[in-house]
């Protein structure tokens, strides 16, 4: 039986949360790539990327939360909220945590 992912996606007044819920690897990155992506197409002041109800995360996970925190011209700023200890030990291990824009949930 495969591992459940869902990704929710949340208006919360004029940032949009996109929240990954599960276990984030290869099988099921192109899922969150394609909710970051509709996010960031929005007028949203920010979007914020909810780590807290994520299990696992692998590199290609990682690799998708890097994409959508690149600075592009005409794009909202992402933030992201830290997730359990396990997930953040992987942003830290790697070096990320230290490179990207962590904000209080």
């Amino acid at each position: 039986m495969a591992d459940e992912f869902d990704v929710r996606v949340e208006a919360h007044d004029s940032e949009v949360w996109v929240v990954p819920v599960g276990e984030l690897d290869l099988g099921v990155a192109p899922e969150l790539r394609e909710s970051l992506d509709l996010a960031l197409r929005t007028d949203a002041r920010e979007v914020v990327i909810d780590l807290r109800e994520l299990e696992l995360i692998d590199s290609t996970g990682l690799g998708v939360i890097v994409d959508a925190c690149t600075t592009q011209e005409g794009r909202p700023p992402v933030s992201l909220v830290r997730g359990s200890e396990h997930v953040q030990g992987v942003f830290n291990i790697t070096g990320l945590a230290s490179r990207l824009p962590f904000r209080s949930g």
